[in-house]
């Protein structure tokens, strides 16, 4: 048996390992990289930071920013949602603003209305409101979730590869 006949009874051919776990342990990087990395720094921030009142001053659209709605999308209804920009004062006494990180509709803010901002204390322009942080270990574990699909399939040809050698 040549090289190019591949894996004895397995049916897996030398190339599979560059064509298949390569492109797929990169497919796998992105949702672990971007997402899950995202979210442990809200985590981060929220194990770390310190709590401060802040004001919500206004809501606003803001592009940049997910969306999200509570309770899903209304039928024939197509709505932005908003993010709360809110006013709050260090504990070394630095007046700050902070737009929330998602876009919510319905906004479940109103101007004049108090809430609770998480800055860090070595970089207080890093913050966001405590309600958009207490959800980072379900989407921690979706984006780290999301990863494992393409992880199976680039580990398959190595499985195989492991199965055949016994």
């Amino acid at each position: 048996m040549g090289a190019t006949d591949g894996i004895a009874g397995s049916g897996v051919k030398p190339s599979a390992f560059g064509c298949i776990t390569v492109p797929f342990l990169l497919i796998a990087l992105v949702p672990l990289l971007w997402g899950a990395r995202s979210q442990w720094n809200k985590g981060a921030l929220l194990r770390g930071g310190e709590t401060a009142a802040g004001t919500v001053t206004e809501l606003r659209y803001v592009p940049e920013k997910p969306a999200a709605t509570q309770g899903g999308n209304r039928m024939g209804g197509h709505h932005r949602g908003q993010c709360a920009v809110a006013d709050f004062t260090t504990r070394s006494g630095e007046r700050r603003t902070v737009v929330s990180s998602v876009n919510r509709y319905p906004e479940p803010w109103k101007p004049g209305q108090t809430v609770n901002v998480v800055y860090d204390p070595a970089d207080s322009a890093r913050a966001d409101l405590r309600s958009e942080l207490t959800g980072w270990t379900l989407w921690f574990g979706i984006w780290c979730g999301v990863s494992l699909l393409p992880l199976a399939i680039a580990a398959a040809p190595v499985v195989l590869l492991l199965r055949d050698r016994r």
